[in-house]
């Protein structure tokens, strides 16, 4: 640990910035679809850069940005990789109590869409960031963060972070999701499948003359609904679901329909393999054609995340429970969590450690009235500070 004193660091001016900076983040609409991050990118690459850093912005179009930023440490230890998205979800059609891109503070919170999910996570980090470098500390290690685009939908910034050859040496990997900053070491996995039926089209008067493709499908879910997915029940993300999610099919009354698609989002734990989930789907086509010749499906995998987890007693588990500990008044016991995040991507490239804490609450991830409590936005710049020293100092 460096003789810095980090207490000294943690002012009045600091709570106050990184207050104002989340206000300013969720003024800036992002919403994915259709993304639009390069604006808040190009916003915290100007207030990194202003703190020190070096900074780079990776284009995925005329809109579309994620950035890149490192603080050089002398070298002497692995970085830090700090990790939060630029994208929030739609807002929806329900009516809010605060509007949605306004920032409004009442009742000792921030609110507005973004404020939970994730951009209170990300001015914790920046501010934080900011800290050490004003301080000068003197850092063993680099600070990197990456602010990525697209984590709504496909993780398109997080995919392209993880091709880098140059991020490292690292030694762990920080998510700011929301967990009240408690700490996440696990996630489910994500497989996304869409299954398609096809017929031939007729006149609704003469259905012997067509292929129902509807009903393609209802004789593929009665069988799916029986179709087991061997796994292993994990101690922190429990065990393996699926749902059925959307259905489409048909074009008129009238017409025989050739054509039904279902999507399928199934939540995997450590152990299943989603090629052989896959294949296990596949091979249910092929009884099904056993039993009907017009039975014709196929299946497309549309989002595939592997389920990431890290051991409690990794040392970078137990370093960031120490600085959560010194922040907050106590250790807590590393939990996992049912959804995914970019660590999917990052992880398992980057060969790291992960754990996820922010300050925003889970249970108001993509719905109304979203908000963040300025306590836990407060608390947070504590925790990256103090778990940057462990880490670097």
């Amino acid at each position: 640990m460096s003789e810095l004193k980090p207490e000294a660091l943690f002012t009045k001016e600091m709570e106050d910035e990184v207050v104002k900076l989340t206000q300013d983040l969720v003024r800036m609409k992002s919403v994915n679809p259709p993304g639009d991050e390069r604006r808040v990118a190009e916003f915290t690459a100007r207030y990194l850069e202003d703190a020190g850093f070096t900074v780079e912005f990776i284009d995925h179009d005329a809109d579309r940005a994620s950035m890149l930023a490192r603080l050089k440490g002398s070298g002497e230890a692995p970085g830090v990789l700090y990790s939060a998205h630029l994208d929030t979800v739609p807002v929806g059609a329900e009516k809010w109590l605060h509007e949605p891109f306004d920032g409004e503070i009442a009742d000792d919170k921030i609110w507005g869409r973004g404020s939970t999910d994730m951009k209170s996570g990300m001015a914790a980090i920046m501010v934080s960031a900011k800290l050490l470098a004003k301080a000068k500390a003197p850092l063993k290690g680099d600070i990197v963060i990456a602010l990525t685009a697209g984590e709504e939908t496909d993780s398109l910034g997080a995919v392209e972070v993880a091709k880098r050859k140059d991020l490292g040496p690292l030694q762990a990997l920080i998510v700011a999701e929301p967990s009240a900053n408690d700490i996440f070491v696990a996630e489910k996995g994500a497989l996304w499948l869409e299954i398609a039926t096809h017929g031939k089209t007729a006149h609704g008067s003469m259905p012997d003359l067509g292929r129902n493709a509807i009903l393609m499908m209802v004789a593929f879910l009665n069988e799916f609904e029986k179709l087991e997915f061997p796994y292993t029940e994990h101690p922190m993300l429990g065990k393996y679901s699926r749902s059925v999610d959307t259905i489409t099919g048909g074009v008129k009354t009238n017409v025989v329909p050739d054509y039904c698609a279902i999507t399928i989002d199934m939540r995997t734990v450590p152990g299943q393999d989603h090629a052989q989930m896959v294949k296990q789907i596949e091979a249910l086509f092929a009884q099904l054609q056993a039993k009907m010749p017009d039975f014709k499906a196929t299946v497309t995998v549309i989002n595939d995340r592997p389920p990431v987890t890290t051991p409690v007693d990794d040392p970078a588990v137990t370093k960031f429970n120490a600085a959560l500990a010194e922040a907050v008044g106590k250790a807590t016991e590393p939990k996992g969590v049912r959804y995914y995040t970019d660590a999917a991507a990052l992880a398992p490239a980057l060969n790291l450690p992960m754990i996820i804490c922010g300050p925003g609450r889970a249970e108001l991830c993509h719905v109304p009235n979203e908000y963040v409590d300025i306590d836990l936005l407060v608390q947070a710049v504590k925790i990256y500070t103090l778990a940057t020293l462990k880490y670097l100092g």
